[in-house]
C-alpha cells in the first residue's frame, strides 16, 4: 500500500495507447498503472506525444493516478499521407479493420504498403528515436526494469533496441498476438516481408525476460517459439468503477472491444435469426449491442441475417 516504509521500484511502461486514447488498447495498463503502488512499484509511463489514435476518450485521462510521471515523445505516423488517396479507407485500416472480401483497388493499395513497408506496424519511425530518449532516461531516473505493451508491435523493437544497450530487465506484454493475429494474412505480405515479421517476433520473444500474454491459447503459440517464461494476466474489470445494476426486461447479447472481419462469428447471427423466426417472446426482447469498432464485413452479415434492427 502507499503506506508501507519499503522503497518504491521504478518501472518504465513503454506504451503507444495512453489516454486521451480511447478503445480497449488503453485500458489494460492504464488500469495496471493505477494499482502498482499497491505493490511498492513506481511506474513511469513513456508514450507519444500527440499520436493519431483511431479512437480518443479525454474522459480517460482523469484515471491517471495523481503524481504519475508521463513523458511524452514527437512520433511521426504515415497515415497523413495515405489519406490522401482516401481517408475513410485509411481510417478503417489504421483502427484494425481489415477488408476481406471484395477490398477495393485503394484498400489492396494500402493494404500492401501496411504490410510490406511498415513492418511491423506503421509506428516503426518511433523506435530509433525512442530509444535514444529513454537511454538518457534510464540513467537519470535509477530504473533498470521497463514493459513494453504491444500492438503495436514496434513498441516491443524499442523494448529490444534498449535490451542490447543497457543492463536492464524487460518484460514484453502482448495484449494480441504478432504474426498469428486475425488479421496478418491479410495484409498481402511478400514472402520477403513475411519472414521478417516472423524472424522479429523470433527475436522480441528470445530476448526479453519474460512475456505476458492475454490467454492461454497465445502462451501455447509462443512456447513453440520461445523457452523464455511466458506468464497469462487476462485482461479484466476494474471494480472501482462498478454500479448498481439496473435490470430491465431485454435479453441483450454485447460485444466489448473491436470485432474485426477476422473474428466475424456468422453462425451466431444465423442462430440467432434462427431464435427470432421461431419464438416471438425472443424476438420481443432481443437487443445486440456492439461496442467499439466493428468491421465492415462483420456489419454486412448482421444485416444479411436480418438482424439489423436488433443492433445498437
Amino acid at each position: 500500500m502507499l503506506g508501507r516504509k519499503n522503497k518504491m521500484h521504478k518501472v518504465l511502461i513503454i506504451t503507444y495507447y495512453w489516454p486521451p486514447a480511447g478503445g480497449p488498447g488503453v485500458q489494460r495498463w492504464l488500469k495496471f498503472v493505477k494499482y502498482l503502488r499497491e505493490f511498492d512499484v513506481e511506474p513511469v509511463v513513456f508514450t507519444a506525444n500527440a499520436a493519431d489514435y483511431p479512437i480518443k476518450d479525454p474522459s480517460l485521462q482523469k484515471e491517471i493516478p495523481e503524481g504519475i510521471q508521463v513523458i511524452h515523445a514527437k512520433i511521426f505516423e504515415p497515415y497523413q499521407f495515405s489519406r490522401l488517396l482516401s481517408g475513410k479507407k485509411t481510417e478503417r485500416i489504421k483502427s484494425g479493420i481489415i477488408p476481406i472480401a471484395n477490398p477495393s483497388k485503394i484498400e489492396q493499395l494500402l493494404l500492401w504498403i501496411r504490410g510490406n513497408f511498415f513492418i511491423p506496424d506503421a509506428r516503426k519511425f518511433w523506435v530509433r528515436p525512442s530509444i535514444s530518449n529513454i537511454s538518457g532516461l534510464l540513467n537519470s531516473e535509477g530504473i533498470n526494469t521497463i514493459i513494453t505493451t504491444g500492438p503495436p508491435h514496434s513498441v516491443h523493437l524499442i523494448g529490444l533496441g534498449l535490451k542490447e544497450k543497457h543492463h536492464l530487465h524487460w518484460i514484453a506484454d502482448f495484449r494480441d498476438p504478432w504474426t498469428s493475429i486475425g488479421y496478418h494474412q491479410h495484409l498481402r505480405l511478400t514472402k520477403r516481408a513475411a519472414k521478417k515479421h516472423k524472424a522479429l517476433e523470433r527475436k522480441v520473444l528470445n530476448s526479453a525476460d519474460t512475456v505476458i500474454v492475454t490467454s492461454e491459447t497465445t502462451k501455447e503459440e509462443f512456447k513453440a517459439i520461445t523457452g523464455k517464461p511466458i506468464h497469462v494476466i487476462t485482461n479484466g474489470y476494474d471494480t472501482d468503477n462498478e454500479a448498481p445494476a439496473i435490470l430491465d426486461n431485454e435479453f441483450t447479447i454485447a460485444h466489448i472491444g473491436s470485432l474485426l472481419s477476422s473474428r466475424n462469428p456468422e453462425n451466431l447471427w444465423r442462430v440467432l435469426a434462427q431464435l427470432i423466426a421461431e419464438n416471438s417472446g425472443f424476438k420481443k426482447h432481443f437487443k445486440l449491442k456492439l461496442i467499439g469498432v466493428v468491421g465492415e464485413d462483420v456489419m454486412k452479415s448482421i444485416e444479411f441475417a436480418g438482424l439489423k434492427e436488433y443492433t445498437i
